[in-house]
């Protein structure tokens, strides 16, 4: 099989669509969040039979609609293993079963571990999904998880974001590829082409085909989905949805990363109140909360 590929994000960045964009394209699947890679990590020969049942009764794996089986058969009959080998194992066997030939991993929290997963993966790539944080914080109020007010969401992002610039950068071109969300909603058809070249394959015509992208994969409610659309649909805009005092404390928080990304930022030098207030909301005060 061709180089496995990551897509890693501070949560809230459309990675979901990105996943389903590439899973449309007829030699690459993306499974569900594994989120197992970094929890079951052992530096050593893995125990099968044991890895297998762990596997079989983890939560996300689950949400393969994945035979333990597969998994079983691709990797044979050895009892002990390479790490790295049982966990590209599991994610070879989802894609033979989609008649696929490049498997590759859709978790965002992985953007704290590309340095791992490089050395783990030494042929793999990362596509860093990148969104605007003040968005990432409109859209943390429309979900039943993660930080609920604004100085909480600038600090978790900016931690997620600068540590996969830091760990990613490093790699090079050939290994790590930076997609900014709103250039994915602006032109779809561009930012796929650019992952494709990425990825060394060549573009699909059934990543742009709603039909195909919502195929097993999108609630029925969403029966009409396509990327443009949903892409459209993803883009919160602070703009103008974004009280300036929230603005003003994000900012103070993760003002140089959103310059660092190209980001405009309101508040060049944010007020010794928007420094306080940031303070004092990470430390629970009730300020700046999302919903």
């Amino acid at each position: 099989m061709t180089a496995p590929f990551f897509i890693v994000a501070s949560a809230r960045s459309g990675t979901t669509f990105l996943r389903l964009t590439l899973n449309a394209h007829g030699s690459i699947a993306v499974p569900p969040e594994s989120r197992f890679i970094t929890e079951f990590y052992t530096n050593g020969q893995v125990d099968v039979p044991q890895f297998l049942q762990a596997l079989k009764n983890h939560k996300r794996f689950k949400l393969w609609d994945l035979s333990i089986d597969l998994v079983r058969s691709e990797i044979g009959t050895k009892n002990h293993i390479p790490y790295a080998e049982a966990i590209s194992a599991a994610h070879r066997a989802y894609a033979r079963s989609r008649g696929k030939s490049i498997w590759g991993d859709k978790t965002p929290r992985y953007i704290e571990h590309i340095s791992f997963l490089a050395n783990l993966f030494p042929d793999s790539r990362f596509i860093h999904l990148v969104r605007d944080g003040r968005n990432v914080a409109l859209s943390y109020a429309h979900v039943d998880f993660g930080p609920k007010n604004v100085a909480r969401v600038a600090e978790l992002w900016t931690r997620r974001v600068a540590t996969g610039i830091k760990e990613g950068r490093p790699l090079g071109d050939d290994r790590y590829l930076e997609i900014r969300a709103e250039d994915l909603a602006l032109d779809v058809h561009a930012q796929l082409e650019k992952v494709c070249r990425f990825l060394g394959v060549d573009v699909d015509p059934s990543m742009f085909d709603p039909a195909e992208l919502a195929k097993g994969e999108i609630e029925k409610k969403r029966h009409n989905y396509s990327p443009e659309a949903a892409g459209r649909a993803a883009m919160s805009d602070w703009t103008t949805d974004m009280k300036p005092e929230d603005v003003e404390v994000f900012e103070a928080l993760a003002g140089p990363v959103l310059t660092q990304l190209g980001y405009e930022r309101r508040y060049q030098a944010p007020s010794r109140t928007a420094r306080v207030k940031a303070a004092l909301a990470l430390r629970g005060a009730p300020i700046g909360r999302l919903k």
